[in-house]
């Protein structure tokens, strides 16, 4: 086997690893976002209606409503909840810099993409290709 050979092996290995990487966290990025945007949504409009109906909307959702407790207290723990939902969704995504990771994963897929093309159609070095790789490397280093 050629060392040229090899080195494409390795490059296509990784870029298994980082489409693996990709689709297992392209999804819980979107869920994050998701839940952030919906529970966030629904805190606000469940504020909405006594913010701006006042004890006319309260007495209104008593009557549509009995929950054995005031209607009120009702909409304020749902908005509490939700809006808890929205923060700590947010929170787990940026503390994992998931959004700042999925793009690091997929620019460096990019080049290892444009280099295995490079090797492929012979229009590189190998020593230029190899040092390339280990560069690429260090950038998805959370890629495992």
């Amino acid at each position: 086997m050629k060392d040229t050979d090899t080195l494409l092996k390795r490059i296509k290995t990784k870029r298994r690893e980082v489409a693996d990487y990709l689709n297992q966290n392209e999804p819980k990025q979107s869920r994050y976002i998701m839940i952030s945007i919906v529970a966030g949504t629904l805190a606000a409009a469940l504020t909405a209606g006594p913010g701006f109906g006042g004890s006319g909307f309260i007495d209104t959702a008593s009557g549509l409503f009995s929950f054995g407790v005031p209607v009120w207290q009702v909409i304020c723990l749902l908005a509490t909840l939700l809006s808890m939902s929205a923060v700590i969704s947010n929170g787990l995504l940026k503390s994992t810099d998931l959004t700042s990771k999925i793009s690091q994963v997929r620019g460096c897929d990019a080049k290892l993409e444009g280099l295995e093309i490079m090797l492929d159609m012979e229009q590189i070095e190998l020593k230029q290709a190899t040092s390339l790789y280990t560069q690429y490397l260090t950038e998805i280093s959370h890629v495992r």
